[in-house]
């Protein structure tokens, strides 16, 4: 017998090493190993068509403010206008927001009409006629409840021919659940010419929404206001209503509202008012460039059931240009009018502010 070689005797017996039961396994985990390498190798990526011809081919990460992102084999993040983009495809269940709101899950494919569809397990092919019908793809997970807000200010003093100083603070809080949102306001304004003081007066207000449907949602509401140079002790309202959230997103607001109020007015000296009264009110933000310039306006008002002499508009309009992150400058007009004031003040009262804000997002 030799060591290390193998044989048989005449009578058929292995002398020597004797062939392993599994020498026959190894070949065919090679072979399975090489197949599946050969199938990951031929997974379609993602792929990105664009205006001028160009396809750019990766892993489509999210949509957000206009820019698109793929992550690439020779690139982790890059952006691409949104604008510049001419067809989609998606490998992957992907998340895909349009500008209406309606939220799909599903892979993303070019349709025979040029447009995209996304193919969806529950609702199959769901054309979508244009990319700029879509606003956001895995846009980022909200919290459950979000809280939002700004604080602004604004001052001045002059002294020589004539001695002024005024003041004007103002805060708006808005806490938002899917069903729930809680919206504060309250405001401040102060002035005084050579020693005599021109204007006093503050407000506060309070408004609960409970949605009863993805855009439908009744309130409750109530108004606190003093003016001593509306001989104005206190305004107070309390009421309830609907509310109907035209749009909702990180770059417009538009909400429109219809409800029944108690009125009361407390004067200094006039004959003191209560009455039953509708309301209604709008809500709109609009921001011409995002994160940079916004539009804003916001008015209620109030008449009464028994004599519609008896109408008050309150309301708030300006413009915010971003001056460093979350800093702004502000032009504001705040108006209200009293149709029917206590006797020798003015139906219109109007303030003008030029001021500083911080804006809040958690």
């Amino acid at each position: 017998m030799r060591n290390g070689t193998t044989g048989k005797t005449p009578s058929g017996i292995f002398y020597g090493k004797r062939p392993g039961r599994n020498a026959g396994i190894l070949p065919l985990v090679l072979a399975c190993v090489f197949s599946l390498t050969l199938a990951a190798g031929t997974v379609e990526a993602d792929e990105v068509m664009m205006a001028n011809g160009d396809r750019i081919t990766g892993v489509v990460q999210s949509l957000g403010d206009g820019k698109v992102k793929v992550k690439t084999p020779y690139n982790d993040a890059l952006e691409l206008n949104w604008a510049s983009v001419r067809g989609i495809v998606i490998q992957a269940p992907t998340e895909i927001v349009l500008k209406d709101g309606t939220a799909l899950m599903g892979t993303v494919e070019v349709s025979a009409t040029g447009g995209i569809n996304v193919v969806t397990q529950s609702a199959g092919k769901v054309p979508v006629g244009d990319l700029g019908l879509i606003e956001k793809i895995n846009p980022p997970k909200k919290p459950s409840v979000t809280y939002k807000g700004d604080v602004q200010a604004s001052a001045s003093l002059t002294s020589g021919n004539s001695d002024t100083v005024s003041g004007n603070l103002s805060a708006k809080f808005v806490a938002r659940s899917k069903r729930q949102r809680l919206t504060l306001r309250s405001g401040w304004n102060y002035a005084e010419d050579t020693g005599t003081v021109s204007a006093r007066d503050a407000n506060g207000s309070i408004k609960y929404d409970f949605f009863v449907y993805d855009k439908l949602y009744t309130y409750v509401n109530s108004l606190l206001e003093y003016n001593s140079f509306q001989d104005l002790n206190l305004r107070s309202t309390i009421g309830a209503g609907l509310g109907y959230q035209i749009l909702e997103s990180d770059r417009e607001e538009l909400a429109f509202e219809l409800g029944v109020s108690y009125f009361n007015e407390d004067f200094k000296t006039a004959m003191d008012e209560s009455f039953a009264s509708g309301r209604w009110a709008l809500n709109a933000e609009y921001k011409i460039i995002p994160d940079k310039i916004a539009l804003f306006h916001f008015h209620e008002g109030y008449f009464g059931f028994e004599d519609l002499e008896d109408l008050y508009i309150r309301s708030e309009q300006g413009i915010r240009f971003t001056v460093i992150k979350d800093f702004y400058t502000t032009f504001q007009a705040n108006l209200t009018y009293d149709n029917t004031p206590a006797p020798g003040t003015e139906e219109t009262d109007t303030t003008l502010m030029f001021g500083l804000g911080y804006n809040f997002d958690l």
